[in-house]
């Protein structure tokens, strides 16, 4: 399992850091070959930031955890993870904090392994299995994509009726391919699933049923359009974190170029480099001045934005993460002290 220990080795592994320098490769290729930039005029932009605008948008982006927290407590009440139809499942403050510390995971480690550190941990607070609470996160993900697939078409039709005729069809694949993959995914679990379980080794395949019974039971009909909507406050959440990112440092930008940047930019942080490093810079400063930015406002935009939606995490989220273990390091000793005498 995916424990604290487990991803202090995976963010100083060889992977990790091969992936990095491709990342730091990339992207130095990229600002150097080709985009043009003014580095004076980069730096005046970052330096003449609106410090409250700022705020707000990092405000409002930690927001979008709290809901985020909420659709994942509702999702795992409905597979109820942990018995007695959800009722172990943890406080939504302490699900959001859970969040944060995986997406710190994905920021700083190889292959999104954050998202099994929330199994992991939504597993031990629930005291349940780790395969079943794991499947609630493959199921979030699931409602994730559509929510994002729901809001790209939104912004490809608002940037269309804004006039603007260059619509990068790549974003929109990827949202659609994205989505498809993962619905024939569940699919194939739950009409082949029990068949490809008995193929597995014993242990194995206990672990694939529980998977695949905390994924399929995720879902239930009536519950799907509220967690569907939350997904959606979330996004539009880091929809305005970057709306007031460019509103702070005076970048003109329609709503619909924001929101679709916004969206284009979580996409690549899928990308197994730590935090999309690399990707993310390059691929969303090409995207903005395919927009019609200046390859100067786009640089600053998105660094100025990457200090939020990255480095902020890695910050906060690694003192969320550190904290968290000592105190439970410590109720560990205690309980095993109390138990000894």
């Amino acid at each position: 399992m995916p424990s604290a220990a487990t991803l202090r080795g995976r963010m100083l592994s060889l992977p990790t850091l091969f992936a990095i320098v491709i990342g730091a490769v990339l992207l130095g290729f990229a600002m150097w070959r080709i985009f043009d930039f003014d580095w004076d005029e980069v730096w005046s932009n970052i330096k003449g930031v609106h410090l409250g605008k700022y705020l707000l948008a990092v405000a409002l982006y930690y927001l979008s955890f709290w809901f985020r927290g909420l659709r994942w407590k509702l999702i795992a009440r409905t597979a109820s993870i942990g018995g007695d139809n959800g009722k172990h499942v943890p406080r939504t403050i302490t699900l959001s904090g859970i969040i944060l510390m995986g997406w710190f995971a994905n920021s700083v480690a190889f292959l999104r392994l954050g998202d099994a550190y929330r199994g992991w941990a939504l597993a031990k607070e629930s005291k349940s299995d780790f395969p079943s609470s794991l499947g609630t996160v493959l199921a979030e993900r699931v409602q994730d994509m559509a929510a994002v697939l729901i809001l790209v078409l939104g912004a490809a039709t608002l940037i269309t009726l804004e006039g603007h005729s260059k619509v990068p069809g790549w974003v929109v694949f990827v949202a659609f391919a994205l989505v498809a993959a993962l619905i024939i995914g569940l699919l194939i679990m739950r009409v082949a699933g029990e068949r490809l379980s008995h193929r597995l080794p014993g242990r194995f395949e206990a672990a694939f049923v529980n998977f695949q019974r905390g994924t399929l039971s995720s879902f239930s009909g009536r519950e799907i359009p509220p967690q569907l909507v939350l997904g959606i406050i979330g996004w539009i959440l880091e929809i305005a974190r970057f709306y007031f990112v460019a509103d702070a440092m005076n970048i003109e930008a329609s709503f619909g170029i924001v929101m679709f940047a916004a969206l284009a930019n979580a996409m690549l942080t899928t990308i197994p480099t730590p935090g999309g490093f690399g990707f993310v810079e390059g691929g969303l400063t090409g995207l903005l001045i395919l927009f019609g930015l200046s390859d100067n406002e786009s640089i600053s935009l998105v660094a100025v934005d990457r200090t939020i939606s990255w480095l902020s995490v890695v910050l906060f989220g690694g003192i969320l993460f550190v904290v968290w273990h000592v105190i439970k390091a410590k109720k560990s000793s205690t309980i095993s002290s109390s138990s000894g005498e």
